[in-house]
Parts: C-alpha cells; sequence; structure tokens
C-alpha cells in the first residue's frame, strides 16, 4: 500500500521519514466506540442533572455536554477527511447524521473550508485563520481574554452568525456544489437529530434540559472551548510550506487534552504532515517523529495555559488606563 506524502515542505530529513503502513490502516472500530462514547458522555450528563437537580451539577453537566459537542465536532473532522470508515458514503452519512448534524452543521460545506485550509495554513485566506481570527496574534493578555469571556458570553457566537450571515467569509470559502436534495438531506439530518434528542428529553419529564444543557452550551462553552483549540494549533505561527513550522502540539493525553483536544486533536503538527492518518494513530507517529528529533521543540506543549500565556503579552499600562 503507497503511504500519502507528507507535507514537510522543503524539509528533507522530515521528507525522508516515513511512518509505517499501518498507521494509516483504518480500524472502523475504534471510531465508532469513540463516537458511541461521546454520545454515552452526553447521556450521562444529561441523566445526572435530571436525577441531582442542582446548580453545580447542571454547571458540569453543561460543561461535559459541550466538550462532547467539541469531539463531535472532531469525529465530523475525521469524516470530512474520510477517514472515519472505509466506504466513503457511509462515511459521509455517518459524519453528517451522528456529528455534524445534532450541531446544525454540514459536513460537506466543512469539508471544504477545511481541505483549503490544509493546502496552504495561515494564508491570508486559510478560512481556519479568518472564523477564528488567528491571523493577529500574539496579543495584549486583556484582548484575549474579552475574547475568550465573549465566546463564554455567547457573545463570540452572535458575532460569527452575523459575519456568516453578511457574507464576510464568502470570498474565502470554497463553493461547495450541492444538488437540492442533498442540501435537504442536511437539514433533514440537522432537524431529525435535534428532534430525537428533545424527544427523548421531554418522554423523560425534561424538556427544558434540551434548551438549558444543549442548546446553551453550545453558544457558549463550545465556542470556548473551540477557540482554545484553534489558538494552540495555529496562532501566531508563520506561512510554511512545511507545516510542522505552523502548527503546535500537545505532547500528552492529560485532562486539558481532555476539554480541549479530544480524540488526539491535540497532535496538531502530526495531523497537518499526514492528513489521511486517522485519529488513533497520531500518538505513535507523534513518539516516531520526536524520538527522531523531527518535531520543533518550540512548537511542543504540555497543556493549552501554556500556549495561551506564549501568544499573548501583558497588557500595557496605557491601554488599561484608556480601558478604565
Amino acid at each position: 500500500m503507497s503511504q500519502p506524502e507528507s507535507h514537510a515542505g522543503d524539509n528533507l530529513a522530515l521528507k525522508a521519514f516515513a511512518p509505517a503502513a499501518e498507521l494509516f490502516v483504518l480500524k472502523p472500530w475504534i471510531s465508532l466506540l469513540a463516537l458511541l462514547a461521546d454520545w454515552g458522555l452526553i447521556a450521562g450528563a444529561f441523566v445526572g442533572a435530571a436525577l441531582w437537580p442542582h446548580p453545580l451539577t447542571y454547571l458540569l453537566a453543561a460543561l461535559v455536554i459541550a466538550r462532547s459537542q467539541l469531539a463531535l465536532a472532531v469525529i465530523m473532522h475525521e469524516s470530512a477527511h474520510g477517514v472515519l470508515l472505509r466506504q466513503q458514503r457511509l462515511n459521509d452519512l455517518l459524519g453528517q447524521l451522528l456529528a455534524a448534524g445534532p450541531l446544525f452543521l454540514s459536513m460537506q460545506t466543512y469539508r471544504a473550508g477545511h481541505l483549503k485550509h490544509h493546502r496552504d495554513p495561515m494564508v491570508h485566506d486559510d478560512p481556519v485563520i479568518a472564523v477564528f481570527g488567528l491571523g493577529d496574534y500574539p496579543l495584549p493578555r486583556g484582548q484575549l481574554v474579552r475574547r475568550l469571556l465573549a465566546d463564554a458570553c455567547a457573545v463570540g457566537y452572535f458575532i460569527s452568525a452575523f459575519r456568516f450571515a453578511r457574507g464576510d467569509y464568502r470570498a474565502i470559502m470554497p463553493k461547495v456544489d450541492k444538488s437540492p436534495g442533498y442540501m435537504a438531506w442536511e437539514v433533514c439530518s440537522m432537524l431529525a437529530s435535534n428532534a430525537l434528542l428533545f424527544g427523548l428529553l421531554a418522554w423523560s419529564g425534561h424538556p427544558w434540559l434540551y434548551l438549558g444543557l444543549w442548546l446553551l452550551p453550545a453558544i457558549t462553552l463550545l465556542p470556548l472551548l473551540g477557540r482554545v483549540r484553534a489558538i494552540m494549533e495555529h496562532a501566531g505561527l508563520p506561512v510554511s510550506t512545511d507545516q510542522s513550522q505552523n502548527a503546535r502540539s500537545i505532547v500528552q493525553a492529560n485532562w486539558q487534552t481532555f476539554l480541549f483536544g479530544p480524540h488526539a486533536i491535540h497532535y496538531h503538527i502530526e495531523h497537518h504532515l499526514y492528513v489521511r492518518m486517522p485519529f488513533y494513530h497520531l500518538h505513535a507517529v507523534h513518539r516516531q517523529l520526536r524520538a527522531r528529533q523531527l518535531l520543533p521543540e518550540g512548537n511542543l506543549y504540555g497543556g493549552y495555559m501554556g500556549v495561551l500565556r506564549d501568544v499573548s503579552y501583558p497588557t500595557p499600562a496605557s491601554d488599561h488606563d484608556a480601558a478604565t
């Protein structure tokens, strides 16, 4: 089996490294178990909130659900790369119905923009950089905090939705050719999955949990988690054909990666180098690359908080005085 070429640009040492062929082999049962675990966490959070109604229980449940929504987005990401299941039609079906649809997203639209991002990360018309506003890092720490608070309060979500509706990203987002039937199927997947979730909660006597613990986290905590994840991956890094230089990785799974980097998306250098490698093999290729000193040490971190510190700097006193 031929192996996909890495996105190593002119890095000859990295280009010469060839991961073991089995690291590109899909194991769909792992993806399906991961998807089942995501929905299991969501179900457990709803059950906990229903059985033990308390503000702290609701807060914990909202955090778990938002994290699991981010995990579903990563499953959509795997589907967009065609590495969720071997059969492409089934890969797309499952990615839309059980991952993208419940989040009111189109996997095909996401795929077009995301694959463009992989071709030329950090360039001026990179959709990921534009949508997440990653082009102006490093920035004052106060400004970073305001962005994160705006996400946590849903302000960031509505600003982003307004910009999409206004067409701010129309010039940089690739056009996706969809038939009316396919667009109807996408809308049906969104409505059906959410109707099923609402129906189950209503049947159990807790319909309000759909609003409070599904929709509300989706416009507050999920954008917050997603922004932190995106900042870690690319903020403040240069344009380079060697994509080990314009991405970062968290070197080991921990509580921060559970929240911000589910399904090994925190091995982001490795993902950019080998886009056809499924998430469950990224840890293995990370170990191999690091053992051969092929990863830029400055782009390797132990957690997300260290990245947030490095992509921001203390707010100048003059800015603070002006704000007050």
